[in-house]
């Protein structure tokens, strides 16, 4: 085998990995860094990490974190979502992992609590494979936005397929999400970079983290590995052998 064909495997034969589905993170996981945070530093200044401490503190659930965050923004909502766009880039390898699923036939879903219009922008930007998404969309009250939904005061209006839990909050949790699209024998493969990602890391057979969903998957005793698409994509061989 040359060097070539080590670093840049071939695509799994087709169908060998219909039984497998990657549940993916957006922000921090899918790009290379946490987008959110960039826009919200950019547009409040550091208003918004005291929810951040609250959340560790265990006092605030993510769900209620982002969306008092969201809350602080008066920026038109075309800036706003034109921002969160600017800052995403895809993480290196994404593109050709999801192909390598597509080839083999696995399912790939993406669940954010980021919003539907910047991901779906992102992703025909960058041309890259479909997948299916269940996200937020940004709903304003004003009339500071261009579209229908207005602009500032901003609320977070979550996926519905979201479920209920004490940690990430009513209709918020991602983890509903998974149980609705797993089937009896699925291999489930789990993507993410924090703590909301927990609860679907938890009923996982792997998990690919970084960040603070590693160190409470390594608390846990989760099974899981550093978060990096291309060994992602080199263990797609493995679980298609």
């Amino acid at each position: 085998m040359t060097a070539d064909a080590r670093q840049h495997p071939a695509p799994p034969a087709a169908g060998s990995l219909r039984r497998l589905l990657a549940f993916l993170d957006y922000d921090g996981t899918a790009t290379t860094r946490e987008c959110n945070e960039v826009v919200l530093q950019a547009l409040v200044g550091d208003a918004w990490r005291p929810f951040e401490d609250e959340v560790r503190a265990g006092r605030l659930s993510h769900a209620e974190c982002f969306a008092r965050q969201i809350g602080l923004v008066e920026a038109p909502r075309a800036e706003l979502l034109g921002a969160m766009v600017a800052a995403a880039e895809p993480a290196p390898g994404l593109a050709e992992f999801l192909a390598a699923l597509h080839a083999g036939g696995a399912r790939a879903v993406l669940v954010s609590a980021g919003f539907r219009e910047v991901i779906e922008t992102v992703w025909r930007r960058h041309d890259l494979p479909a997948v299916e998404l269940a996200a937020s969309e940004l709903d304003g009250s004003g009339p500071g936005g261009a579209g229908p939904l207005g602009g500032p005061p901003y609320r977070v209006a979550y996926s519905p397929r979201l479920g209920d839990c004490p940690r990430c909050g009513p209709a918020s949790c991602k983890a509903a999400v998974l149980r609705h699209l797993r089937r009896p024998d699925d291999v489930v493969w789990v993507f993410g970079d924090g703590a909301s990602d927990l609860c679907p890391a938890r009923e996982a057979d792997l998990v690919f983290a970084r960040g603070h969903l590693a160190g409470l998957c390594a608390a846990e005793g989760l099974p899981w590995r550093p978060l990096d698409f291309a060994a992602a994509r080199t263990a797609l061989r493995e679980a298609a052998a």
